[in-house]
């Protein structure tokens, strides 16, 4: 990948130098990030697109579409799926952990106030979003600005804020009434990667409804990304698909010696801080998910589930062994961007789809002959669909409306493109056209095992959850203490 010098004062849609030029991209001072996250001036689909063919004319409806992306290959299924290692290493290894007690849920004590006055010379909106969105939303944003038919409302100024912070983090601050400074509202948008929380915001609110807007802008499923030499030992050793059981079939293996990792390395798995971002909560989910369900694709987990000795065992396990330091799945897919396979120590990580897409493209820009990273879609997945929650509470009117027009300004198809373009996200805009996608998406179907077909992408999706059982999922988490067993 060219790293551009300064690159905050270069348009974010400016192409990258050719890739045979990456070794005299400018030089980055030592105290700088090699890859400042974010701020990555790639287009991917120029990448993907033949210079000798000439662009594909723009399909406005789905009818129209050209045709369809490269055929998603079935669920991958190994020959042990249906050997579950969760059970059996919580009774081998004889796991136990200090008991947690569930606190129960509590009820909303916050009265929505609706509408603020607004006496400021600017409409200020102000959006928390993940990591993951921050580049296409200032992208997006610089460009709304700069638009006089967008840019104000009655005379008034639109000046947009966007402000990097986990999805869980920025909507605890909202439900605990901690965003309100002033009788005013610090946020008019919560933006979170997905909409598995809104519930427990929501529910702490009474008298009136806190949303105004609730449209998904962009859609991106939870993968796995494993280094190729890791993964090939994984498929030929444990021959399962990637899930939570596959990696505590991996460290199980670990605690009795058999390394799994090529050249005796240790394996290293690593998720985001649960409290904080999305995709740890996410994490939590699913390994609670696959405890319970079993062969229940539709279960619901329940509060009395989660003060289950084994469960709680299994989760203290899991948070034992994996690093979960990373309070954003930026930060977390950052490090494998920047140093690739040895240089650094997480042999897979949990992160959104578009981020994956991402670390391919830049490890192939960087090291072309070094490992990939590969691309497994979980046995049991959630889709994030990145909502976008305009706030009443706390808010005036013109703030609420400028914020929508926001939202409306993402949906857009140029917009979508950006998303898509420089982000890697899948557009929920049905403008954009299946070939686009191919454009940008086709080579890491081959590369880097991508699946174009969402719906081929896992062999179970699992069902939304009780927010108020998600809260506490988390709560649970955070209070475990390290476990013992025969091993550890």
């Amino acid at each position: 990948m060219g790293i551009w010098c300064n690159p905050r004062r270069r348009s974010r849609h400016r192409l990258l130098a050719a890739v045979a030029l990456v070794a005299v991209a400018c030089s980055v001072a030592a105290a700088d990030k090699l890859f400042d996250f974010g701020n990555l001036n790639v287009d991917l689909s120029k990448i993907q697109a033949k210079p000798e063919q000439a662009p594909a004319p723009v399909k406005q409806a789905p009818d129209q579409q050209l045709e369809s992306m490269p055929a998603s290959p079935a669920p991958q299924v190994l020959p042990k799926d249906a050997e579950v290692a969760i059970d059996a290493t919580v009774q081998r290894e004889q796991l136990t952990v200090a008991p947690v007690k569930v606190a129960p849920a509590s009820a909303g004590e916050q009265q929505v106030l609706y509408p603020v006055t607004e006496d400021r010379a600017v409409i200020e909106v102000k959006i928390a979003a993940g990591s993951e969105k921050r580049g296409w939303f200032e992208a997006a944003a610089e460009r709304f600005m700069a638009d006089p038919a967008q840019n104000n409302i009655d005379g008034k100024p639109i000046r947009l804020i966007i402000d990097k912070i986990g999805s869980i983090k920025s909507g605890m601050l909202i439900r605990d009434g901690k965003s309100m400074q002033g009788g005013r509202n610090e946020y008019q948008v919560w933006a979170p990667a997905s909409s598995i929380f809104r519930s427990v915001v929501e529910d702490a609110f009474s008298g009136g409804k806190l949303f105004e807007t609730d449209e998904s802008v962009a859609r991106s499923p939870m993968v796995f990304v494993t280094w190729a030499p890791v993964q090939e030992r994984i498929d030929s050793v444990v021959q399962k698909s990637m899930s939570f059981d596959t990696i505590t079939d991996i460290y199980a293996r670990e605690l009795t010696g058999d390394v799994l990792g090529p050249e005796g390395r240790i394996y290293q798995f690593g998720f985001t801080e649960p409290g904080s971002s999305n995709s740890g909560a996410v994490a939590l989910i699913t390994m609670a998910y696959e405890f319970f369900a079993k062969d229940k694709p539709r279960y619901k987990i329940r509060p009395t589930d989660l003060e289950n000795p084994d469960f709680q065992a299994y989760l203290a396990f899991m948070k034992y062994m994996s690093d979960q330091s990373k309070t954003s799945t930026g930060k977390l897919a950052e490090p494998l961007m920047q140093a690739g396979y040895g240089g650094q120590p997480l042999s897979t990580v949990y992160v959104y789809e578009n981020l994956a897409v991402k670390l391919a493209y830049i490890r192939a820009a960087n090291d072309p002959n070094g490992a990939k990273p590969v691309i497994r879609y979980p046995r049991f997945n959630l889709i994030s669909d990145h909502p976008y929650y305009v706030l009443r509470h706390g808010n005036s009117r013109e703030q609420v409306e400028a914020a929508k027009r926001f939202k409306d300004f993402l949906l857009s198809r140029d917009m979508q493109l950006i998303a898509l373009q420089t982000e890697g996200f899948r557009p929920v805009s049905t403008e954009i056209t299946n070939e686009e996608m191919n454009q940008v998406f086709g080579d890491f179907v081959r590369d880097n095992g991508l699946i174009p077909d969402l719906i081929k992408a896992s062999q179970v999706l699992v069902p939304p959850q009780d927010g108020g059982v998600i809260r506490a999922l988390i709560d649970t988490y955070d209070q475990l203490g390290d476990p013992e067993g025969a091993n550890l």
